[in-house]
């Protein structure tokens, strides 16, 4: 069995994290997708977003992609949060190992854009990582490929497997969303309709709330 994981702070999840996830998810033939939204990540300020309103966004924003995504079966998991809800700081070798023990014998895949890549070894545990996951690119930015190569071969010396997903890429950050959304913007052509709906009934990203 290949496993797919795909994590992230999703604070909001937006049209470009569909994308990526459509990418990887075509690159790497998964027969299982986990969406992971973080608890606490440890490499970014905690959400302002409760955990609860980014689990009901990545719902709003991936299970739509079921059927484009099948034969892979696609799970939303609460795992991350609920380690935060019992204060543990997870990471993502902490997941990693959780899915090895959990799926024994299945090759996990480890999706990520590129700005992820090109900061792997700053990651805690990251040569772990390596060991127990493929990494599985999708480019954020459209002049990134040589950069792309070179710390993948970096990576690849030290003994990792790295995939490029072929889409290209679609610029978009949740932080940009954020501050446009605290300005009154209208955001709406860069997230899913069921995303917006529940952005405008919780009045989220309001106040300066980025």
């Amino acid at each position: 069995m290949k496993i797919l994981l795909y994590g992230g702070t999703f604070d909001p999840p937006h049209l470009g994290h569909a994308h990526n996830l459509l990418a990887a998810a075509d690159c790497a033939r998964p027969d299982r997708i986990l969406i992971m939204p973080a608890g606490v990540p440890p490499h970014k300020a905690a959400s302002h977003t409760p955990a609860a309103l980014r689990l009901e966004m990545c719902r709003a924003a991936f299970l739509p992609l079921a059927d484009r995504l099948a034969p892979a079966a696609l799970e939303i998991s609460d795992w991350e949060i609920s380690q935060a809800r019992r204060g543990v700081t997870n990471y993502t070798s902490t997941t990693l190992e959780m899915l090895g023990m959990a799926c024994p014998g299945a090759a996990l895949y480890l999706a990520m854009g590129s700005d992820m890549l090109l900061t792997f070894d700053q990651w805690h545990a990251w040569p772990d990582i390596l060991q127990m996951a493929v990494l599985v690119v999708v480019s954020r930015e459209k002049d990134d490929r040589a950069a792309l190569q070179a710390k993948a071969e970096e990576l690849t010396q030290s003994g990792g497997r790295v995939l490029f997903a072929g889409a290209p890429a679609l610029p978009m950050a949740s932080s940009g969303l954020r501050a446009g959304l605290a300005a009154g913007q209208d955001c709406r052509g860069a997230l899913a309709p069921a995303v917006w709906e529940i952005i405008a009934r919780e009045g989220l990203y309001r106040n300066g709330g980025v």
